[in-house]
């Protein structure tokens, strides 16, 4: 699959993807932490009975899956974009990416870390070992310390995707083409033997098991198989919408009743996170992909808009709803309307003044390193991206691969 000089690629939806990743943190996040403080919300006691709040609580449990969604992305992405690079230009300029990944990841990730030792002074936080977190380790500082600050406890993540993004690019520069998907298999057949191994060797199997690279990390390598594939057009998204609504259900059958995080038994933990990870890449490719999708999202809305800002989004959540309790605790406030409007409102306004002042200006330094120009470009044409002469080129560059790849 070829790709012109002039080609920007752009997946439309994919910003809706990750505002609904980050969104599903924000709630998990809210529900627990204000149960924590509280107890469940009062509305929630006082309208449903204790088994439909205990299938709520199940549902919450496995928001945290937005984690996964953001993990699979990030593989597919990166993955079908190293390929493009590596086919338009012969090689993969490895430290060209290395430096894009710097300027989109960076400066958010070491302004929370800054934040750790604000909230220790004045909140009476715990301080987390703040040199493994400089280190992009902060998830072996959980394993080996627990959880400390709400400033970098959930920055777990972002190092495991910096692990990935290490040796994507040496990966794909440097493995035969008709090699990767075996090498993209390798890695997550050892990610399973490894959560066998630590199920039989480990007695606190648990944060070894939900923040450990190898344990996590094999949701990348199947979102880069799955770029793989897509690039190479050997996964098609034109089936009928009886089958993809049977799989659609499938996938909520198991999401409202298996408890997604649950551990302790072989198969679950080194098998179970599948049955939740295949059937939502399935529809995550028609979502994208199929051109007659259930649910379809032809122009720009309020949702690709917050997606652009998921990643304050993600990271400043823990902050705010930290705050948000503690100001409700502080003054005796236990209304649980109440604080989510609080944390939604001023989450938005953090996420889009680190948009707009902290990000934006390394985002426009990324776009000077870019060989295959991704997204839609700098802020200026982000706000021409209504304009019908950009929108009919994106559609036609999405069509053209979609006609493509159910050819």
């Amino acid at each position: 699959m070829g790709t012109q000089n002039t080609q920007r690629i752009y997946f439309k939806n994919l910003d809706i993807l990750r505002f609904m990743a980050a969104y599903m943190i924000v709630l998990l996040h809210c529900f627990f932490g204000w149960q924590i403080k509280f107890g469940n919300p009062e509305l929630l006691v006082s309208t449903f009975s204790h088994s439909s709040v205990e299938k709520i609580e199940l549902l919450l449990h496995n928001f945290s899956f937005g984690v996964d969604i953001f993990f699979i992305v990030s593989g597919f992405l990166l993955t079908y974009l190293l390929l493009v690079e590596k086919e338009k230009t012969g090689k993969v300029d490895i430290l060209k990416f290395y430096i894009r990944r710097a300027f989109r990841i960076w400066p958010l990730y070491f302004f929370m870390i800054l934040l750790g030792p604000v909230l220790s002074y004045f909140l009476y936080e715990q301080s987390p070992t703040y040199i493994y977190h400089f280190l992009f380790s902060g998830n072996f500082d959980l394993i080996e310390n627990g959880p400390k600050s709400v400033a970098t406890n959930h920055l777990w993540s972002i190092c495991i995707e910096e692990h990935f993004y290490v040796f994507c690019p040496l990966i794909i520069a440097f493995i035969p083409m008709k090699k990767l998907p075996q090498t993209l298999l390798s890695i997550i057949l050892v990610c399973i033997i490894f959560r066998g191994f630590f199920l039989s060797h480990t007695s606190d199997y648990g944060m070894s098991y939900y923040v450990h690279t190898l344990s996590r990390i094999d949701v990348l390598a199947l979102g880069g198989l799955f770029g793989y594939l897509f690039y190479h057009q050997k996964i098609k998204f034109n089936h009928a919408l009886p089958v993809r609504l049977i799989i659609y259900s499938i996938f909520l059958l198991i999401f409202f009743n298996v408890n997604y995080v649950e551990s302790g038994w072989f198969l679950i933990d080194t098998m179970k996170k599948y049955l939740f990870i295949i059937p939502f890449s399935y529809w995550l490719g028609n979502f994208l992909f199929h051109r007659n999708a259930l649910f379809s999202v032809d122009r720009p809305n309020i949702f690709h808009l917050f997606g652009k800002v998921s990643y304050g989004i993600y990271m400043f959540n823990p902050v705010i709803i930290f705050l948000v309790i503690s100001f409700f605790e502080k003054y005796g406030f236990k209304n649980y309307f109440y604080f989510l409007v609080a944390v939604h409102v001023l989450l938005a306004i953090a996420a889009f003044l680190s948009y707009r002042f902290l990000e934006l200006p390394f985002l426009s330094l990324k776009e000077k390193f870019a060989v295959v120009k991704s997204g839609t470009g700098s802020d200026e044409e982000e706000s021409k991206q209504e304009s019908t002469e950009e929108a009919l080129a994106q559609e036609v560059i999405i069509v053209d691969v979609i006609k493509n790849g159910s050819s």
